[in-house]
């Protein structure tokens, strides 16, 4: 038979069971640690609040969002995403295109010039890297019309050329910089023994340098990709033809076209653009992370 004194134990138990986890958590987290997961936790919150409101708004009417603006969607309006998709699927299109292109020239390049600068040696290597890595303190405003001028003079100003050529080139400094930290890391020797094997110079590199630096090419494509995706000003002073025109000028052309009588659509613009950069991401997580680290880590 149970008495009043062991149902007084047996719930005293967990009362002792939680003090001693929270003497635990006070015992392994600093006063600043708890401050800085407080202040996370806010930034995150901060972040989340507008996706979370393009979301609820883009299944909204004109009539909900302006007479209920916090309240949730009732009825939702899913034909919005489809109205929406169907005006902007080419911009997306256009943009994943060049996105994908730019950021593949640029880890070619970038490879190719981060291992040369870390593993082989010639005259003023250290001089003309300084220099390169000088270039990227140049605001990319100043070079704007000078490069528009380049690129119309050759012909390529209202083609894709455009922005996957001044894509690449944008981002092959800070890519060999991130590529040379990352590949001083790799021991030279894995190299000099596959070339006492007889491995070529091609050979070592891409079967060699390559598959080690995988993580830092992985977050090189994925911050070529999210910056060329989510250019506005270079695609809208040198493409005219829409039907070659980026997602982020689309949009705006969106905005202007539908105005303001309906933003539930316009929402949902914004909401069906961002998938392809949440995919890129999701899928690249796990290197990105890596890399950055990695590269950190060595730099």
């Amino acid at each position: 038979m149970y008495t009043e004194t062991d149902t007084a134990a047996e719930s005293v138990g967990p009362v002792r069971k939680l003090r001693k986890n929270e003497g635990w958590l006070i015992k392994f987290l600093s006063f600043p640690q708890i401050t800085i997961i407080v202040l996370l936790c806010v930034l995150v919150i901060l972040m989340l609040v507008p996706i979370l409101f393009m979301i609820v708004s883009s299944l909204k009417s004109n009539a909900q969002i302006l007479g209920n603006f916090w309240g949730l969607p009732s009825p939702a309006k899913w034909n919005n995403y489809g109205a929406a998709f169907t005006s902007i699927w080419r911009y997306m299109v256009n943009s994943i295109l060049y996105a994908v292109g730019a950021s593949v020239c640029v880890i070619l390049l970038s490879s190719i010039s981060g291992y040369i600068f870390a593993k082989k040696s010639f005259p003023g290597k250290e001089l003309l890297f300084m220099m390169m890595l000088a270039m990227m303190m140049i605001p990319g405003v100043l070079t704007l019309i000078p490069s528009y001028v380049l690129y119309n003079n050759l012909g390529l100003t209202n083609t894709p050329w455009v922005i996957i050529i001044a894509g690449a080139a944008g981002g092959q400094i800070f890519g060999t910089f991130l590529c040379r930290s990352f590949m001083s890391g790799i021991p030279s020797e894995l190299f000099e023994a596959a070339r006492m094997d007889g491995a070529s110079e091609i050979r070592v590199f891409f079967q060699i340098v390559i598959p080690l630096s995988l993580p830092i090419l992985a977050t090189l494509f994925i911050m070529q990709a999210v910056g060329v995706y989510n250019d506005y000003i270079w695609p809208l002073l040198t493409i005219r033809d829409s039907s070659l025109q980026v997602v982020a000028v689309g949009l705006t052309v969106f905005t202007k076209q539908f105005g303001i009588t309906d933003m539930g659509t316009q929402f949902s613009a914004y909401a069906i653009s961002s998938v392809p950069l949440i995919l890129i991401f999701s899928f690249g997580m796990k290197y990105y992370i890596q890399g950055m680290t990695q590269g950190a880590l060595k730099m």
